[in-house]
């Protein structure tokens, strides 16, 4: 009798085992995020009688974590959020960054007397995508500090919500499916920037290595599928301007591990 009841016992568990779903991408998050914001401006520019206005700005905008599955993986998820919003060599916080943008613009006023231009930052970091295995963040730059044209910059910030861990493309898709995400990527591409196949990149103005498609290092997740971004100067001149492909997922859920819990349900 004891072994008909453990025999029982397996089959009811065993359809338990095998019925486990991967997570999706309608799976909730562990972290909770407010909005912060920097403001800091210089007054004194413009028609004072017409429109006066500032001769620098300087604001940020963006999420900071107020709860995570511990103190330390939100103290973790916030640094990077930190360090991803200020360039390198840029003193640490953003009083002290734009203190020195400050008397950068006051330096070349004094020797530039009679000139209008006025400096502006604006950076923010919003939430692309949230749920229980990924935290993937769009971080826009804007400035001008005086030369030719104003600067912008996109990059993606892209973490595991439970550690806070960097999360990689190669973490996303499966093995032995990357040369064919490249090739989706480079249809998109060349739709996108109407290059007809067979026409060799460099042709449209586009410096690639070796003159062969290659997938960019900025790349983010979103809710429709999986962004790729190139910045200006990344591929081509600025003149080019940016380039962003976005790839649905119904388009390449073959290639994307359903363990990464990024996939929506199949429609």
């Amino acid at each position: 009798m004891w072994k008909l009841c453990f025999a029982v016992l397996i089959l009811l568990f065993l359809p338990a085992v095998g019925c486990k779903r991967a997570p999706d991408a309608a799976a909730p998050s562990p972290l909770v995020f407010v909005s912060r914001k920097f403001d800091k401006s210089v007054p004194g520019c413009g028609d004072k009688q017409k429109r006066e206005e500032a001769c620098v700005t300087f604001r940020v905008s963006w999420v900071e974590a107020s709860s995570a599955a511990s103190d330390e993986v939100k103290t973790k998820i916030n640094a990077a959020i930190l360090a991803a919003l200020q360039p390198k060599e840029a003193p640490r916080g953003f009083d002290a960054e734009a203190a020195e943008v400050a008397q950068d613009y006051d330096r070349f006023h004094k020797e530039f007397d009679d000139s209008a231009i006025t400096y502006f930052i604006r950076r923010t970091a919003d939430i692309l995508m949230s749920n229980a295995t990924m935290l993937s963040l769009e971080i826009t730059e804007e400035e001008f500090r005086g030369g030719a044209h104003p600067e912008s910059r996109r990059t993606y910030l892209n973490l595991n919500p439970a550690n806070g861990q960097d999360v990689f493309l190669k973490d996303l898709v499966r093995d032995g499916s990357m040369q064919k995400l490249t090739e989706l990527a480079e249809k998109r591409f060349r739709g996108e920037r109407e290059v007809p196949e067979g026409k060799k990149l460099s042709e449209a103005g586009f410096t690639f290595a070796d003159d062969k498609f290659a997938l960019s290092k900025t790349w983010g997740v979103s809710p429709r599928g999986l962004v790729i971004h190139y910045n200006a100067y990344e591929i081509a001149p600025y003149a080019v301007g940016p380039t962003t492909i976005m790839l649905p997922w119904n388009d390449i859920r073959p290639l994307i591990r359903k363990e990464a819990g990024i996939l929506p349900p199949s429609s």
